[in-house]
């Protein structure tokens, strides 16, 4: 359906002459939608006034909102048809490439038809390295790869890789995604996980977060989320009201619980999806980050570390820089002015024997000058990077509060 919406919009993507003026509609590399005016041989950066409620211009507003939600509905989709195991013919994935606000999501990720894992280009499977590359047959299943698979393959780190030399930008957390496996101990416990157990969490927060990841609330069991496919439900469990603000005592978490949809019986770990537990455990990681009561650093997960060692190790790599090392929580940087330490989940900064420096981030909206991976970007990751680009050219800062606090 939404492929086939392109037919209806065609005709606005071609040139329009109004007096001066020359508009239409434009797709950028990335899908989005956007309206393009043209003065002469100057390209505006918005349009003039007048033209605002012009008829034609109200219809280009329109579908240029249609196309952003429409780019929204498809990333959301595409990320739950790889949560879910959700797979696709190859003919509907031909139709999907005719749009092209589908056409860059579906090219940046990897796909996986049974043991073949890559990039799809003109019915072929492209994959890294010395890998072949593999035809796709008319009856084969072809599925959005989750990190299990990648890390299954053992060529997880030559995508991570890939993606960073290509500087291809991914709709969503794929190849960087963090990946939660069972340990030992949970699997020798059979039924259920303590792995969170004893984190106080925020009631409201808590249930606003996991509600955008398809869980619900009910008086009986509290927090679930039904896997219909597999027929499992997961529950948390935590002595909590989920209904109303906790006025006396925040609740603590306890355990998470995996449960036959059809008999109710208790399941092990062991017979557990590898993905449906990964994504359970990505779940509560995300509310123990962010609906903590402590005020924990949000996004500062022991998987995220793992992908922020990546991601400043390419970034290194690209930049030619031999001065930075990846050692445990931190990167270790050996400036011109000092040795450095910068920590991967809090982006606190140290400087050997002097101690904390303090600087500054600037948030913004306009992103582009650090590559990031993936389009949702984490402005604490895309901080870290900034710091330890910053920190390991040190003799070209200019800061003076900075070079007060390195010189002192």
């Amino acid at each position: 359906m939404e492929a086939k919406k392109m037919e209806e919009i065609a005709p606005f993507l071609k040139p329009k002459v109004m007096d001066d003026l020359t508009v239409q509609l434009v797709i950028d590399a990335n899908g989005r939608g956007d309206i393009k005016a043209v003065k002469g041989d100057k390209a505006l950066k918005k349009l003039p006034a007048k033209y605002n409620k012009h008829e034609y211009i109200v219809v280009l507003k329109g579908i240029k909102s249609d196309l952003r939600e429409q780019y929204k509905r498809a990333k959301e989709e595409l990320e739950r048809s790889m949560e879910l195991g959700n797979s696709f013919l190859l003919s509907e994935v031909y139709t999907m490439m005719k749009n092209p606000v589908l056409t860059p999501l579906m090219t940046s990720l990897v796909l996986k038809v049974g043991n073949y894992l890559g990039f799809f280009e003109d019915g072929c499977l492209n994959g890294v390295g010395a890998v072949d590359k593999y035809s796709i047959q008319a009856t084969d299943e072809i599925f959005i790869a989750h990190p299990v698979h990648l890390f299954e393959s053992g060529q997880w780190s030559e995508f991570q890789r890939d993606l960073f030399a290509r500087k291809v930008k991914q709709p969503f957390k794929q190849v960087f995604r963090e990946l939660y496996l069972p340990n030992q101990d949970e699997l020798a416990a059979g039924t259920g996980t303590q792995r969170y157990a004893g984190h106080q969490i925020q009631p409201q927060k808590t249930v606003a977060l996991l509600k955008n990841r398809l869980w619900t609330t009910s008086y009986e069991a509290g927090l679930q989320k039904v896997y219909y496919k597999e027929n499992i439900i997961v529950q948390l469990n935590a002595l909590a009201d989920w209904f109303s603000p906790s006025d006396v005592e925040c609740p603590t978490l306890e355990t998470i619980e995996f449960f036959d949809r059809l008999t109710y019986q208790p399941l092990e770990i062991k017979n557990i999806p590898k993905v449906i537990f990964s994504e359970t455990m990505r779940d509560i990681d995300l509310v123990v980050s962010i609906a903590h009561v402590g005020g924990v650093d949000p996004e500062a997960s022991l998987t995220t570390i793992e992908m922020r060692k990546v991601i400043v190790t390419e970034s290194v790599r690209l930049m030619r820089l031999e001065n930075v090392i990846i050692e445990g929580n931190f990167a270790l940087i050996n400036g011109s002015l000092g040795d450095y330490s910068v920590h991967l989940g809090s982006a606190n900064v140290y400087k050997q024997a002097t101690g904390a420096i303090y600087i500054v981030p600037v948030h913004s909206q306009q992103r582009g000058r650090i590559f990031l991976p993936f389009m949702d970007e984490d402005p604490k990751t895309a901080e870290i990077v900034s710091k330890v680009l910053l920190l390991a050219e040190d003799k070209k800062i200019k800061d003076p509060f900075i070079l007060e606090q390195i010189k002192n």
